[in-house]
């Protein structure tokens, strides 16, 4: 037996429990999917479930999930709700390690980023890893935002399709003091193209987008100057 092994037998273990539902004793609900979850897994992961289900013997345990054993997270309908496939692909990152792609990429291995076509950054997988770090963050899933991280970096050398928005996100999502996404971003935003930042500020809509975050505006001129950001 290699030392992997013992992994794998754990991960499959896991993702088998995921599959069964055997022993689960806590549901997640969102809109019309139901999730019946671990608490030692799931709990065990995250900060926000690990609070949320503390029960009613804990001093600390003020929440109605905690003796319901139903955690339900709203739908898309306001603005502190979720789109139901991120929140699936969470639960699939808790018991998996990794999480499915919605949309799959096609990729040319070797190639740098497209910065010569607009539609190249309008729509795309960079969204994707962009959602699942802010969900990670909100969540506290320390794992999830360190996948999401280098999904995004790995991801961002082949292709730019869904740039700006993923931008919008990292910039919106996380606090000032998280540079975890924004510092791959602005990073890349130099390194990743041969002309460095000139080349992207000739694509309109994501000039636009530098213009409307002071935040990456600030961080970008201190790159430039070498300066801590």
């Amino acid at each position: 037996m290699t030392s992997q092994e013992p992994i794998k037998v754990l991960l499959k273990g896991m993702a088998d429990l995921q599959e069964s539902s055997d022993h689960s004793d806590l549901t997640i609900t969102c809109g019309s999917d139901v999730y019946k979850v671990h608490k030692a897994i799931v709990c065990s992961q995250s900060e926000f479930f690990h609070l949320t289900c503390r029960n009613h013997n804990d001093p600390d345990g003020d929440f109605k999930e905690g003796k319901t054993g139903v955690v339900d997270i709203p739908a898309r309908s306001d603005i502190d709700a979720e789109d139901l496939k991120y929140v699936k692909l969470m639960i699939h990152f808790l018991y998996h390690m990794d999480y499915l792609e919605v949309e799959t990429a096609k990729i040319e291995a070797g190639t740098s980023p497209s910065v010569s076509k607009d539609y190249a950054i309008g729509e795309g997988i960079l969204i994707h890893h962009a959602m699942m770090y802010a969900m990670g963050d909100k969540y506290g899933i320390p794992g999830l935002k360190s996948l999401a991280r280098s999904k995004f970096q790995d991801t961002w050398k082949h292709t730019a399709a869904g740039l700006v928005k993923a931008i919008k996100i990292a910039y919106t999502s996380t606090v000032d003091s998280d540079k975890g996404l924004r510092q791959v971003i602005v990073e890349n935003l130099y390194s990743n193209v041969p002309n460095g930042l000139s080349t992207w500020i000739q694509m309109p809509e994501l000039d636009e987008c530098i213009k409307d975050l002071p935040e990456l505006s600030y961080a970008l001129l201190h790159k430039q100057l070498s300066l801590p950001y």
